[in-house]
């Protein structure tokens, strides 16, 4: 190397060392700003993480690895969510070394990832549209979070917010990265060996849009807020696990403390969670310290991911230790309503319905609210205490079309399948008379199997706005019900996948809620024009090469005011 070049490569890297240093992260604050409380905070608080993934799917960690790396961060808890399609029954919850650790899953849909936790294995693979896997994960047991909602990446965005999801995650790792310009990115790995969990955390910015979704949401139903930290440690390995544990934590509240027994303490935490009962700390910004948010009144105090009356509702408290500069903030429907500098914060709730959230902040820049230090769950006065939407009630205007009730003749309806699947129809008896029996074997994945049961000529649907059935199976299944344009170019389909019970089930579509196969394919068809109802066995949650049954009954078109 000429002596030219050697200069050369040592001025850069005085230049490179000078900006890594100048532009070091701070280290955490430390707390010099304590509340005043007449009574300690004895709530046992436990700190984890959740959405890790190992080596699954891809993550580059094992279980046990990432189960060390949070012991050594500190962690009372580790949820593990690996891509995967539910079929794998979750392992049972696992003490290693003192962190508690939990099997979750990521689930793939057409409206973005999902993750579960505290669920059963699924009869089929989960998949298909957002609303469907967010119903199986309930019917399973599970507690679903919409992840990477606002991802910078199309893919990994959640887009259906009328589904009833129970969570979101406000703040993903993932996603922190991938929006920031590359000289954020260069000094966060200049940083990374120096400070680590500090560089983490300085590529966080405040997720305007997820957290104004969460505060619309939660106007009309209770919707818990996650941090997620989405730590897979490939393909480079930085940051590492536990380092990315380091960074932040989310705090559940707990009804009582740990006793060592991985499943008790597992539901244990597992609750409070479903509940709201947590919130974030991003750890890399601050040390831990004491928080406090609730609502008093004549009945007691209120905790955040719980509701009180109006009328009962009194005061709001915000209390938390903070280091210097750090602020205290109240939000009222997503809106701030208070904020102070001092450790205590009291507001007057009034006699109206309303959701209140909290949040610290540190250094708060002026105009800018900033990425929360601490960021709470929702107390709900006089809010809807279920997480489920209410739906309406509806009745038919005596609109009505059977198109199959007890006939022995199936002459009107037909079978379609590919060459390779086996599918066939009967009207059998049954209690109330007679049924459909769709009877199909699916070839193997290579030749792309479907098999339908197809009823042509279904004309005047602007009279109808709902398909109605009843549906049972010889096994836990999802059905495709689809309406085709049969005069129209193309492979122009309307879509809705409904749940099939071993146990007959009456089904209700409304027409309004089919989406199309194909984008931009308008609503309703031509009137007039010939439309085929289709009954799909759903091959996105059904496997190749499986047999089965579908009895399909008292099939109508109906007209629901």
């Amino acid at each position: 190397m000429s002596n030219y070049a050697a200069r050369s490569a040592s001025g850069v890297i005085v230049i490179l060392a000078l900006a890594t240093v100048l532009t070091l992260p701070n280290p955490p604050l430390i707390n010099k700003k304590r509340f005043a409380s007449p009574s300690e905070v004895t709530t046992p608080v436990v700190t984890g993480a959740f959405h890790v993934h190992t080596i699954r799917s891809d993550g580059s960690g094992t279980v046990d690895e990432i189960a060390s790396a949070a012991d050594r961060a500190g962690l009372a808890f580790v949820i593990t969510t690996d891509h995967g399609d539910g079929t794998r029954a979750p392992d049972p919850p696992r003490y290693h070394e003192n962190t508690l650790v939990l099997d979750g899953i990521e689930v793939s849909t057409t409206e973005g990832h999902y993750l579960a936790m505290g669920h059963q294995s699924s009869p089929y693979p989960l998949g298909g549209e957002g609303r469907d896997v967010v119903e199986d994960i309930a019917r399973l047991g599970g507690f679903g979070v919409a992840a990477h909602p606002f991802s910078t990446k199309e893919s990994l965005r959640w887009k259906d917010w009328t589904a009833p999801i129970d969570g979101i995650e406000w703040l993903n790792t993932d996603s922190a990265w991938r929006d920031e310009p590359i000289h954020r990115l260069v000094l966060g790995i200049l940083h990374y060996p120096i400070r680590p969990s500090e560089a983490i955390a300085s590529l966080f910015d405040r997720p305007i849009e997820a957290l104004a979704q969460w505060d619309t949401l939660t106007q009309s139903r209770r919707i818990v807020a996650l941090a997620g930290a989405d730590a897979h440690v490939r393909p480079f390995p930085i940051p590492s696990y536990e380092k990315v544990f380091r960074s932040f934590g989310i705090r559940v509240q707990l009804e009582a403390s740990f006793s060592g027994d991985p499943k008790k303490d597992a539901a244990l935490l597992l609750s409070s969670i479903r509940q709201g009962r947590v919130y974030t700390a991003i750890d890399a910004l601050a040390e831990p310290g004491r928080f406090r948010f609730e609502i008093e009144s004549v009945t007691g105090a209120t905790e955040p991911g719980r509701v009180v009356s109006v009328a009962d509702s009194r005061t709001v408290v915000l209390e938390a230790d903070l280091p210097q500069g750090g602020e205290l903030r109240l939000f009222k429907d997503g809106s701030l309503i208070a904020q102070t500098k001092r450790p205590s914060l009291r507001f007057q709730t009034g006699n109206q319905s309303a959701t209140y959230r909290a949040e610290v902040v540190i250094s708060p820049t002026p105009n800018s609210l900033g990425i929360p230090w601490i960021l709470s769950n929702p107390i709900y006065v006089g809010a809807p205490s279920e997480t489920e939407i209410d739906q309406p009630v509806v009745e038919t205007t005596g609109t009505s079309f059977a198109l199959f009730t007890d006939e022995s003749d199936v002459q009107a309806w037909k079978v379609e399948h590919e060459e390779t699947s086996l599918v066939a129809i009967d009207s059998t008896p049954s209690v109330d008379g007679r049924e459909l029996a769709l009877r199909y074997a699916l070839s193997s994945a290579e030749s792309n199997p479907f098999a339908a049961l197809v009823r042509e000529g279904v004309f005047d649907l602007n009279r109808f706005n709902v398909i109605r059935f009843l549906v049972r199976g010889d096994a836990a299944q999802r059905l495709s019900v689809q309406l085709r344009d049969s005069k129209a170019e193309g492979d122009v389909r309307w879509v809705r996948s409904v749940y099939v019970d071993t146990e007959p089930r009456e089904v209700s579509i409304r027409l309004q809620d089919m989406r199309p196969i194909a984008e931009r394919t308008p609503w309703p068809p031509q009137a007039g024009e010939p439309v085929a109802l289709m009954f799909v066995v759903d091959t996105l949650n059904t496997s190749p090469a499986t047999s089965g049954v579908l009895w399909i009954d008292d099939v109508r078109l109906e007209h629901w005011d």
